[in-house]
């Protein structure tokens, strides 16, 4: 199979809701922060997270293919960065998904500047997908002005 050479330009901002289960979507974060392209996630260094995320961003990829994924491991066992970024709108459509989603601990978003107060609980499929068909809307409608 050829990979994908789509354009970044041509790239349709939109999350697939059926790529992942909530099992999978499951998260570990201990602070997030805003880059002016999309956002960094510090996790814990143990080599059981090293696994999990690189089993998740697997996933990830198939459900977000818009986004650029890095992951930084620091010296010394620091912590890993995830940075998830993008071409223009990719920040806005992150912003909007971590609020639409209640996958944080709800201090850490609010540290982050995230509002996550009237997230619903990911508890479902059900609430995946609804919560996801929401997403694309908004981000449809609202466009990178949100």
């Amino acid at each position: 199979m050829l990979p994908d050479t789509t354009p970044q330009s041509e790239v349709v901002i939109a999350c697939d809701p059926n790529a992942l289960t909530p099992d999978q979507q499951e998260r570990w974060v201990q602070e997030i922060r805003e880059l002016p392209n999309g956002w960094a996630w510090r996790l814990p260094s143990t080599p059981e997270m090293l696994v999990l995320v690189a089993e998740d961003l697997n996933m990830d990829r198939l459900c977000c293919p818009f986004v650029h994924y890095t992951l930084e491991i620091e010296p010394n066992r620091g912590p890993f960065w995830l940075r998830m970024t993008g071409a223009d709108g990719v920040n806005a459509f992150l912003r909007m998904s971590f609020e639409a989603a209640n996958v944080f601990d709800a201090q850490v978003a609010q540290a982050a500047g995230l509002n996550v107060s009237a997230s619903p609980e990911i508890n479902s499929v059900e609430t995946v997908i609804d919560a996801t068909g929401k997403l694309n809307a908004r981000f449809a409608n609202e466009g990178s002005n949100a």
